[in-house]
């Protein structure tokens, strides 16, 4: 009994000194690079996500976001060989109730501009 009694004492010190963390290994630390990726999803209809990724010699990066009945992305790349390049999106409509006006033609037609007209012309007399 006093046997058990000494090793649980024993397993008590032993367990709060290794949760102390004076003997746990150390934290793995990640240097940051500037290379990234996340994503975010607040509600049902609006999300965003975001990466930058590559290396010093080719990398490339892209936000997209969706929120209330709009759309917008941006992307960028760049390379050693002096390639660079953007792209820039963005699409905004409107909500279901809007209807937009007809179009109408021009009352008048374009001065120089004619229908086509098929024109047919005999085959020559030796071929047939």
């Amino acid at each position: 009994m006093k046997t058990s009694l000494v090793i649980l004492v024993l397993s008590a010190v032993v367990a709060a000194v290794v949760a102390d963390g004076e003997y746990a290994p150390p934290a793995y630390e990640k240097k940051y690079d500037g290379y990234f990726q996340y994503a975010n999803v607040p509600s049902q209809y609006e999300y965003e996500f975001g990466y930058n990724r590559g290396n010093a010699d080719h990398n490339r990066n892209q936000y997209e976001q969706s929120k209330d009945h709009r759309f917008r992305t941006k992307v960028k790349w760049n390379d050693a060989y002096s390639g660079y390049g953007e792209h820039y999106w963005e699409y905004n409509h409107a909500d279901a109730g809007y209807k937009a006006p007809a179009y109408e033609a021009p009352a008048y037609s374009a001065p120089g501009y004619s229908e086509n007209i098929p024109s047919f012309e005999p085959a020559p007399a030796g071929k047939q």
